[in-house]
């Protein structure tokens, strides 16, 4: 009697094994709303504008409608903490200046306490939440390198002066850094941050051509957690490419967005995400400076509040 046949054998040779299912794609962790009224700063003991000029009013990059106190005291600790071959300021310098009183404003996030972001003099802070507040990373803009006898390139702002230190003056750089248990923040922008997207060499030559110059933006950080890589054409006929936005000859080049344990390149990303600035109860929403324009870079999603009430 024959040996039965395997039932595997029996399938024809024009079947085929199911497709392997892909792994979800990682999901963003929702960004906890802020309690109103800026509650969060004001428990720190700031003082925040009431009037509806105040909070439309900046101080300074980053701070429109900014409470003024002592910084928060994980971002006093950060800066007073940093190592002084970083910074280039010496540490007694910082640990006075942390004491003065200097802008800032709490962030939605998606830890359990708000995000904080906070500027002193030339340096501003910025931190990220997520799910273990131990493990706040802290992005942080500042004199980072001696401009003394260093050659800038294309793309280099002009040194700042510095108050102190043996440096006269110095590039600002942004670094992220994590603190330990022993309280010594640790740099991991290698680690955490993603290197700036690859330009080809046919959109270098035109940007060259154009007198473009690519910019980091981040002054959407004080309502969200992304910044995004941009090209800044100067004003010219030509206000249009192939990966154009707004109204002002910029060139979309990649977000940076915080993802709740580090940074990653988008090509998109929601409203929430990148909110628009304030604008006066009355006036089009999206409608001042920047973010006046098409932009089909950001997508359709959960929209940020960015009107402001009227006292």
């Amino acid at each position: 009697m024959p040996a039965p046949v395997a039932a595997a054998a029996q399938v024809p040779d024009t079947a085929q094994a199911p497709a392997p299912v892909p792994p979800p794609a990682p999901v963003a962790p929702p960004i906890i709303p802020l309690a109103p009224d800026q509650a969060a700063e004001r428990q720190l003991g700031a003082r925040c504008p009431v009037d509806l000029a105040g909070r439309l009013a900046p101080q300074g990059d980053l701070m429109i409608g900014a409470c003024q106190g002592t910084l928060p005291p994980h971002l006093a600790a950060l800066l007073v903490a940093l190592p002084e071959q970083d910074i280039h300021l010496p540490r007694s310098w910082r640990e006075r200046e942390v004491r003065q009183k200097a802008w800032f404003k709490a962030v939605a996030g998606v830890g359990q306490r708000p995000d904080f972001i906070g500027r002193l003099g030339d340096i501003w802070v910025r931190s990220f939440e997520g799910a273990d507040a131990s493990t706040t990373t802290y992005l942080v803009s500042a004199p980072f390198d001696c401009a003394d006898g260093a050659l800038p390139n294309e793309n280099t702002a002009d040194p700042v002066r510095l108050a102190a230190g043996n440096c006269g003056q110095a590039y600002v750089r942004q670094r992220v850094y994590q603190v330990g248990s022993d309280g010594v923040p640790q740099d991991i922008t290698a680690k955490a941050m993603p290197a700036a997207p690859s330009i080809g060499e046919a959109d270098r030559a035109r940007h060259r051509a154009r007198e473009g110059k690519v910019i980091l933006d981040h002054s959407k950080l004080q309502y969200g957690p992304a910044m995004r890589w941009f090209v800044q054409y100067p004003e010219s006929p030509q206000k249009t490419g192939p990966h154009s936005f707004s109204d002002w000859n910029r060139e979309h080049l990649a977000f940076v967005v915080w993802n709740g344990t580090g940074f990653e390149l988008r090509d998109t990303v929601t409203r929430a995400q990148w909110p628009c600035d304030p604008v006066a109860p009355g006036d089009k929403a999206c409608g001042g400076f920047p973010d006046s324009g098409a932009d089909a870079y950001v997508v359709a999603g959960p929209a940020a509040n960015s009107a402001v009430s009227s006292p």
